[in-house]
């Protein structure tokens, strides 16, 4: 009988910088998160790790210090077995790949202090594993993803919005479980959606099949983030029969965490959010109500008539600036 175990988690969101809302140093915090990772792998032997995306907050390289890589490669080098790691949206400028070579993310592949899992195969333990992922693209086309075959535990990592059962994020789509189940692989941990939707099972293709979504390591380190989730990892393990069939048990396990009180300033916190989304709300009907609006200085007119608080109107123009600049390089 073999045994394998790993452990999951996803968007650390480490920054330099402290978010508006947030009390101490926000860097220590996940750093601390991190170290108790860590820690958790070695009580449980792990044989590896799986990090679906998102490592960095600030996509602009030049805003993550070298004295934070540092940190980050000394840290990743004490886990006691490997990390493989996919890309996450902010770990690029633009949500794209491309931008992939001037990325901080890149110099820890460098490092080996993660390790990136395009197509990784391995046997521990007597099971033969493979660990697979794509870079992050907001809706990628999974028919042109090879199907999983021939391992006794498959694991894809995917940084993309998913749920149980699809739909619609705001005007993004989410993946629902069951089309991604058609990749045939065994596990399949995911990234990008903060909340915790727990570890759920798929049974569609003659098998169960395991997906991973147990939310971000981070809290509250973007606008929308619910500060009172618990931030959790996954540990799962693997078990091969003598007959050899494999069996998979899982175990979604909290990180502790400073309190509320003591970790934000929920005043600024609330306040952040309702400017988010008045700005976002705004620029929707802007999209909407004026498609037939050419001329960016008639937009401008329009929103400085509006009266809206300043840091809205400049969350707002923020919005409207990048759009236009996204017009620009289209055209």
């Amino acid at each position: 009988m073999g045994n394998l175990k790993f452990i999951t988690f996803t968007d650390v969101h480490v920054s330099p910088v402290n978010p508006a809302s947030r009390k101490g140093s926000y860097e220590q915090d996940i750093i601390n998160k991190l170290e108790q990772i860590k820690a958790l792998g070695i009580e449980e032997k792990v044989d590896f790790f799986i990090f679906a995306g998102d490592l960095f907050h600030l996509k602009a390289p030049l805003r993550n210090t070298h004295e934070l890589n540092t940190i980050l490669i000394n840290l990743f080098k004490t886990f006691p077995a490997p990390i493989y790691a996919t890309e996450g949206n902010h770990d690029l400028r633009n949500d794209s790949y491309d931008t992939f070579s001037e990325q901080p993310m890149k110099v820890l592949y460098s490092s080996d202090a993660l390790i990136q899992a395009r197509d990784i195969r391995g046997n521990k333990n007597g099971i033969s594993f493979r660990v697979r992922s794509i870079p992050f693209q907001e809706e990628p086309d999974l028919s042109l993803i090879e199907r999983a075959k021939g391992d006794d535990l498959s694991i894809f990592i995917l940084h993309l919005y998913a749920t149980y059962d699809g739909g619609m994020f705001f005007k993004t789509r989410l993946f629902s479980y069951h089309e991604i189940a058609a990749l045939m692989d065994d596990v399949f941990v995911l990234g990008h959606y903060h909340l915790d939707q727990g570890i759920q099972t798929v049974s569609d293709f003659g098998k169960d099949q395991y997906f991973v979504n147990v939310g971000a390591v981070s809290r509250g380190s973007l606008n929308e983030d619910d500060v009172k989730r618990q931030p959790k990892v996954a540990l799962i393990s693997v078990t091969k029969e003598e007959d050899g069939k494999v069996s998979i048990e899982h175990n979604a396990i909290p990180l502790k965490v400073k309190s509320i009180a003591e970790a934000f300033d929920v005043v600024v916190h609330e306040r952040e959010k309702k400017e988010q989304k008045e700005a976002e709300e705004f620029v929707s009907k802007l999209k909407t109500e004026m498609v037939d609006v050419e001329k960016e200085d008639r937009i401008a007119d329009e929103v400085s008539q509006l009266g809206l608080e300043k840091k809205v109107l400049d969350k707002v123009n923020y919005f409207l600036n990048e759009a236009h600049l996204q017009r620009k390089l289209i055209e």
